[in-house]
């Protein structure tokens, strides 16, 4: 009863991301971004881009960006973001979650970027492999890493890959920028990432403040990186969001 009772609002979910007309806008940079309103968890709100957004742009070091990786793109705010202030770049959106692949497409086709973010259909990690998966108010993650309180059922299964699997199949040669915000997988989708580490040399910008085994992920994000040739930086005061470019 309680698998049925999430599979029905798991489908409620997606109708209503498909088809509510509500839309809103943000500025950024000057400009407006128009971005679906889900009655669920609406990031079209100024004060949230504001928060969640706008910090990875300030981190941002290389200017010449063609191609960016959106790992845990959620409903797609980075990636309409990024694809609106540099007009050259193709965007990857790695999301699991189907309803936020809904949201995100939408976003996409709102600001006329349609063309230039894809979305990809699979989450990151260190092998190719199908998880137990759970969206759960702004949280969506995988089972094995995940900080969902425990008496939730994880009611999805997705496919996961590495991003060297990807590059790889999609004849991908030149990498710029990778975004990560996956909810404490960061460490294996790093590892599963090392062959386009070390060739492509994208920046990373990495949300690494979840907490795993008692400690936070950065530690251990920067001691894989640092293996892989790349500097690390905290940005901000024990915030957990990491720079790193390659040596």
């Amino acid at each position: 009863m309680k698998a049925l009772a999430q599979s029905l609002k798991t489908g409620v979910r997606r109708i209503e991301a498909r088809f509510t007309p509500r839309t809103g806008a943000v500025i950024f940079q000057g400009h407006p971004l128009r971005f679906v309103r889900s009655i669920w968890w609406d990031e079209s709100q100024q004060k949230w881009f504001d928060q969640e957004i706008v910090p990875y742009f300030a981190a941002i070091r290389n200017r010449s960006i063609v191609s960016v990786v959106d790992a845990g793109a959620s409903t797609g705010a980075f990636s309409v973001a990024i694809a609106g202030l540099y007009p050259a770049a193709t965007v990857y959106a790695f999301e699991p979650a189907a309803r936020n692949r809904i949201l995100i497409e939408r976003n996409a086709r709102l600001n006329g970027l349609a063309n230039r973010i894809r979305v990809i259909p699979c989450g990151l990690w260190d092998q190719e492999a199908h998880l137990t998966f759970r969206t759960h108010g702004a949280i969506s993650s995988f089972e094995k890493v995940s900080s969902i309180g425990k008496g939730y059922s994880f009611n999805e299964i997705v496919p996961v890959m590495r991003l060297d699997h990807w590059v790889h199949e999609a004849k991908i040669d030149r990498l710029d920028l990778v975004k990560m915000d996956i909810e404490g997988a960061e460490i294996e989708a790093l590892i599963g990432a090392e062959q386009t580490l070390r060739v492509l040399k994208p920046d990373l910008l990495v949300q690494a403040y979840h907490i795993r085994d008692g400690a936070r992920t950065l530690e251990r994000c920067q001691e894989i990186l640092r293996k892989f040739g790349y500097r690390c930086e905290e940005i901000g005061v024990q915030s957990g969001f990491l720079f790193a470019s390659a040596g």
